[in-house]
């Protein structure tokens, strides 16, 4: 991947269905969630291209703090999001966001769990509220479509300052987010 990518970050994740916990999509079962830090980057070694996910999360910069979304039961990751504290934008910066392979239809075309795309981005929320930006976050789309899509899903405001995706869910569309979406912090 080009490095400029991996350095400026990308979000290209499509949000499914806005549910307060993942569900299951065989059984229908409805699976509560978790959500931990990952301190280690050699941990994140394991969520690569070669296995599915969309990049090779232990090369983002060291600044990105790097959140799991996982089944309560099993802690089984079934995504993972990379933010940023934006000081200057008094935001937190989208910088990546993935589901797990199973997870990605768009990619394998087949899904395990619904849900997971807006609990990454509601993850981001609380983290923008916990650093004092009241849910503020923006983030790079990955193209035209998914900048509509967040738009669309989240009331998402365009932006284009900085990229020509660039995007910004302001504090009270995060907190609606905040909302639906049911995690622990573990």
């Amino acid at each position: 991947m080009e490095s400029k990518l991996l350095e400026q970050g990308c979000i290209d994740i499509w949000i499914d269905e806005i549910v307060p916990c993942l569900r299951d999509t065989e059984s229908g079962e409805i699976k509560e969630t978790v959500v931990f830090k990952i301190e280690s980057r050699s941990y994140l070694k394991k969520f690569n291209t070669e296995n599915g996910w969309h990049i090779n999360w232990n090369e983002i910069p060291a600044d990105v703090e790097v959140y799991a979304l996982a089944l309560k039961d099993t802690n089984e990751i079934q995504g993972l999001v990379g933010i940023k504290n934006d000081i200057n934008s008094h935001a937190v910066y989208l910088h990546w966001a993935c589901t797990a392979p199973q997870n990605n239809k768009h990619d394998f075309g087949k899904q395990k769990y619904i849900g997971v795309g807006g609990h990454l981005f509601a993850i981001a929320a609380d983290k923008s509220i916990q650093w004092g930006y009241a849910g503020a976050m923006h983030g790079f789309a990955a193209n035209k479509e998914l900048l509509e899509h967040y738009i669309k899903t989240f009331n998402a405001e365009f932006l284009g300052m900085l990229h020509d995706y660039q995007f910004f869910v302001n504090e009270i569309e995060a907190k609606k987010l905040l909302e639906v979406y049911n995690y622990e912090w573990n």
